[in-house]
């Protein structure tokens, strides 16, 4: 049984995470925002965009976990507006959110990650980090840096035996895709357009992203690090 701490667990791709690492029979901790999901697993309820909030939530959640081997960044901010009407606002948090929490979580989540024999940080990420689309800038900007965080965590942290690694999910339906198509005028017919244009012809599930989230926490993927691995039918490669 291994300890996992998920930031951002509440929902969709978090969310299915926390109930595979369950069902493995697994220890889970979460923090999110807003209100704890059914009582099932411990539960920090955190501000994202706080910089203080990332050091809370691991230090509430080891009084709960035995030990920490495996830390799941899956909180995402994604606004979609043309530029012109981008604002700071929207773009600082989405810096916050994407790319400072993740930082800021794994230096708290350090010392007990360094007495782990199995030791893993998976960030979530976005096939956005490799091609573009419109609207979604601030969104873009900072999962293409989450790359850039990756590969210099698995260069200083590989030595400890800390595995580091990011997931890119494509086109999955989840809240946060949902939650995009609602901005977009004619969603059926580019939703459409996107799938014709897959390998796989479909939008995947959250479960699909979770198996790969699952297997890059356990023994059977000691390794690799420093990997950027998109789960997306296959939408990057063509």
């Amino acid at each position: 049984m291994a300890g996992m701490m998920i930031i951002g667990g509440t929902r969709g791709l978090g969310g299915t995470i926390a109930g595979e690492f369950a069902r493995a029979g697994h220890q889970v901790a979460l923090a999110d925002e807003g209100a704890a999901p059914d009582g099932v697993y411990p539960y920090v309820a955190i501000d994202l965009a706080d910089p203080e909030a990332p050091a809370c939530a691991v230090a509430q959640a080891l009084t709960h976990l035995p030990t920490l081997d495996a830390l799941v960044i899956a909180a995402s901010a994604m606004e979609s507006a043309p530029i012109e009407r981008w604002t700071g606002a929207m773009w600082d948090r989405a810096a916050a959110i994407n790319l400072r929490l993740p930082f800021l979580a794994v230096q708290a989540a350090l010392p007990a990650l360094r007495q782990s024999a199995n030791a893993s940080i998976t960030l979530l990420s976005s096939t956005a980090t490799l091609r573009g689309q419109p609207f979604t800038h601030g969104y873009q900007a900072t999962k293409a840096g989450v790359a850039g965080l990756v590969r210099s965590l698995a260069a200083e942290l590989g030595p400890d035996g800390i595995r580091v690694n990011a997931v890119l999910p494509g086109w999955l339906d989840t809240p946060l895709t949902d939650a995009y198509w609602t901005t977009r005028e004619n969603a059926a017919d580019e939703r459409a357009q996107i799938e014709a244009r897959i390998p796989l012809r479909r939008h995947g599930s959250a479960q699909e992203a979770a198996a790969l989230v699952c297997f890059l926490a356990s023994p059977a993927a000691s390794y690799l690090t420093g990997a950027i691995l998109p789960v997306d039918g296959g939408d990057t490669a063509v």
